[in-house]
């Protein structure tokens, strides 16, 4: 089958790249309004912090991508996580879009792992054995089903039909 990546970030993107073209536009704005120099000097600092952080999360979300190969699925969101399901355990793969608001980009809601982008999730794989989900400090799930977002959910499903 050979290795293919689908993307999961188009919907964020935008607000991304928005305020790091804004971000030059603050310090000019700053540099006109504040007198003190040392206030301008920390608000300069932390403009650029800003907009490398950003770039920074524009690139993560670029670099790793959903994926499936071989063996396995791999879902991710930039560096924060990475699951890896085995082909075998599942069971089927539909598309469908679900709005929640669980405010978090992964979570366990009634033995289904939630990795929602704005509040929303379009592919949902049910599982024919229960795969265990560590969510750090959140503790260790046994999940049957999971739901995410990719930007072209029907790239995935027929990749995890083959």
């Amino acid at each position: 089958m050979g290795d293919q990546t689908f993307g999961y970030s188009a919907q964020v993107r935008p607000f991304l790249w928005v305020f790091i073209v804004l971000t030059p536009l603050e310090i000019l704005l700053v540099e006109l309004i504040v007198p003190w120099f040392w206030l301008r000097a920390v608000l300069l600092a932390f403009g650029v912090l800003s907009a490398l952080l950003l770039g920074w999360q524009l690139w993560m979300l670029h670099k790793f991508k959903h994926s499936v190969d071989d063996r396995y699925l791999w879902l991710r969101y930039a560096r924060e996580f990475e699951y890896r399901i085995p082909l075998a355990a599942i069971e089927s793969v539909t598309q469908g879009t679900t709005s929640r608001t669980l405010h978090r980009t992964r979570s366990v809601v009634d033995g289904t792992l939630v990795l929602e982008i704005s509040s929303s999730t379009n592919v949902s794989l049910r599982l024919n054995e229960p795969q265990v989900i560590d969510l750090g400090r959140r503790g260790a799930h046994d999940v049957t089903k999971i739901e995410f977002w990719a930007d072209d959910p029907g790239d995935v499903v027929r990749a995890l039909r083959k």
